[in-house]
């Protein structure tokens, strides 16, 4: 973190000794079926490329060279595949994203590019070699459906094993070509820029300034406006009144961070929960966490502010600061043992929480 992050690249050889592949290959072919997880399909053709976006009914033989498919998010899915990602909670979790799995015949690719964000790329099967190099051209092929570099120079090779991994920051080229049938994981982390955040931030105080009774009432008026020549004329002093509530609107750091913090959870499109507590009454609900211990959805995003926590997008504001605490534990360990769920739950806004938490499927039960 000292010396590489963010700077320069490096190679992990061994990265994880006796690595143990999070799947198989029939279970990307799977995942690459099902409509409810995101997948791609690249092939090569010469210098021609072809995207096509899933779910597949059947994918290209593991025969036929220079295709690759892409799965997106396989930790939401894959109990090995999260245990995976935890591995990299050594920055903020609000700048983890997830892991994408590569699946590519011989000769498969994605072709020379370059990415925004921090990755690592975990070797999962078979060989993958990489040249990489600083981005010194960033101009892309014209009319190819991906975002594939037209001059790349790369400055240093490497073929990588399974559990080898490489680390590349942000805007650094690199090509990966499958030597024979290989599997990648591409450790990803979030990059905001600039107009996503104020855009996020800006739709989030949209919605709570449309419910402001105060503001609602606060009508524009214009006595003694004479007889209109031009009515068409967009009137000075309805600008005027406009500039100066953008003036006045100048929201406090927890306002930011409450908006900041709601856009940085809120889940992916494709993503949802499911609720396993709908035959249970509250205090089933109640009995079962005790006794088994809570543990965070694989797709559950979960932050601490100072005061509030969030989670899936929305704003939990504890009043109590022993269920603050509970929560932020939940947040940063991601599951607790039965003992201190029954410990938190002697306070009743903790588990109302908790029980609200499970009965919207964003909780599963530790055993």
């Amino acid at each position: 973190m000292q010396e590489d992050w963010h700077i320069r690249p490096r190679l992990f050889k061994n990265a994880i000794p006796d690595f143990e592949a999070v799947c198989d290959l029939e279970t990307v072919f799977e995942m690459a079926s099902d409509e409810d997880i995101e997948s791609r399909l690249i092939q090569r053709d010469g210098q021609n490329w072809s995207l096509v976006h899933g779910p597949f009914e059947a994918l290209p033989s593991l025969e036929q060279p220079n295709w690759t498919v892409l799965v997106q998010g396989i930790d939401h899915h894959l109990p090995e595949a999260y245990d995976l990602l935890q591995l990299f909670r050594f920055i903020p979790d609000a700048r983890l994203d997830d892991i994408m799995l590569s699946l590519a015949s011989h000769g498969g690719g994605v072709g020379p590019h370059y990415d925004s964000y921090d990755v690592f790329l975990l070797q999962m099967h078979g060989k993958r070699r990489w040249k990489i190099g600083p981005l010194t051209d960033s101009t892309l092929k014209k009319d190819a459906p991906l975002k594939i570099l037209e001059h790349f120079t790369p400055t240093e090779e490497f073929l990588l094993e399974p559990g080898d991994m490489l680390y590349l920051p942000p805007n650094y080229g690199h090509d990966g070509v499958a030597e024979g049938v290989c599997t990648t994981l591409s450790i990803g982390f979030r990059a905001l820029n600039k107009a996503e955040v104020v855009s996020g931030i800006l739709h989030d105080f949209a919605d709570r300034i449309q419910s402001d009774e105060t503001l609602k009432k606060q009508l524009f008026s214009d006595p003694g406006r004479g007889l209109q020549s031009r009515p068409a004329n967009l009137p000075d002093d309805l600008i005027e009144f406009a500039l100066t509530l953008m003036r006045e609107f100048k929201p406090g750091e927890d306002e930011i961070a409450v908006s900041l913090g709601k856009m940085l959870t809120e889940p992916k499109p494709i993503v949802y929960y499911e609720n396993n507590t709908e035959d249970m009454t509250i205090e089933e609900i109640r009995h079962t966490l005790i006794e088994r211990g809570i543990a965070l959805s694989m797709k559950t995003r979960m932050l601490v502010g100072k005061t509030s926590v969030f989670i899936n997008g929305e704003c939990v504001k504890p009043k109590r600061k022993e269920t603050y605490e509970f929560l932020s534990n939940l947040a940063n360990s991601r599951q607790l043992e039965p003992k201190e769920v029954n410990s938190a739950f002697v306070n009743e806004e903790a588990a109302f929480f908790v029980i609200g938490f499970a009965k919207a499927g964003w909780i599963d039960t530790l055993f």
